[in-house]
């Protein structure tokens, strides 16, 4: 296949609210929605939307969830013949609070099935036999080892971080763990906050220096409205802006980038700026509609123009 995913995936549940209350402050909830989600299964739908072969693996309860994320990725066309069904457990979901200027927070349920997958549950002929291995290191160990398979194997590897430090602590990935993982991955994508935790600056030039004592790769940094940031192998910097446009809820669109970042400059090997770019009109598609899987298809992706 072309793309292979190990990471998280989940449920969401969105609420609309009419503002994000402060420390015992209220909000009034306006509508609500069920909807599939999870970083990593996110990132595969839009590779899967943009006509890329998907497959993914990753553990979940067989709970109603549960249920709804293998149907969700059945639909659209990944492969989840790897995926593990833990009878009894509960599946990983999330609630999304999210006011009418699209400002969001998120609360995580981890439940018990997603850490679940342990190192000899992965499918590593699946791994080595495709072109690109995606992960956001959850759950840890089997997604260090597919790194490591993948590397060995001249296989693609791409490390999209989204979520801060604290958050990967929480989750049984140090800090130290991260960073040496960071010698089998071709792309490493870590969002902002993540990016200034782990070299401890803001300095843009100054985290890749950081990060190239540990990466030989490609180092792409989303920053949000600030637009993206890249630093090849080379050390050669490509700047690229984020869409003007009215934000509804920037749910997900860092997902889409990655995924389309991935879909143009690995699969069809368009130059590092031209990605950067499609990738930005993706995510600001996402951004103009509620939740992270509204993202565009192939056809809705080659109607987008760079402004």
């Amino acid at each position: 296949m072309d793309v292979y995913g190990l990471g998280t995936l989940a449920m969401d549940v969105l609420m609309k609210v009419d503002n994000l209350p402060s420390e015992d402050g209220f909000c009034i909830v306006k509508s609500n929605d069920r909807q599939p989600g999870g970083s990593g299964t996110n990132v595969i739908v839009q590779l899967a939307r943009l006509s890329a072969e998907c497959g993914y693996i990753g553990a979940v309860g067989d709970d109603i969830l549960g249920k709804e994320v293998l149907n969700s990725l059945r639909d659209e066309k990944v492969d989840i013949n790897s995926m593990i069904i833990r009878p009894g457990m509960i599946t990983l979901h999330t609630d999304i609070v999210i006011d009418d200027g699209g400002s969001k927070f998120i609360m995580l349920n981890m439940g018990d099935a997603f850490e679940s997958l342990t190192t000899d549950e992965i499918d590593i002929q699946a791994i080595t036999s495709a072109k690109v291995f995606y992960t956001d290191l959850l759950p840890k160990e089997p997604a260090i080892i597919g790194l490591r398979k993948a590397k060995e194997a001249g296989v693609k590897t791409v490390f999209n971080m989204q979520v801060g430090l604290g958050t990967m602590q929480g989750l049984n990935v140090s800090k130290q763990e991260i960073l040496s993982a960071l010698k089998y991955v071709d792309i490493f994508a870590p969002c902002r906050s993540g990016l200034y935790e782990l070299t401890g600056t803001t300095d843009l030039d100054a985290c890749a220096r950081c990060l190239q004592e540990y990466c030989e790769g490609t180092l792409l940094f989303t920053l949000g409205k600030d637009g993206s940031v890249i630093y090849d192998d080379n050390n050669r910097k490509y700047t690229v802006p984020s869409c003007d446009l009215k934000v509804v809820d920037s749910t997900g669109a860092g997902d889409s980038y990655m995924g389309a970042f991935i879909y143009q400059h690995c699969l069809k090997g368009m130059p590092i700026e031209e990605s950067m770019k499609f990738a930005t009109m993706c995510a600001g598609y996402t951004c103009t509609g509620i939740g992270a899987r509204y993202s565009p298809d192939l056809e809705i992706a080659k109607t987008l123009v760079w402004k």
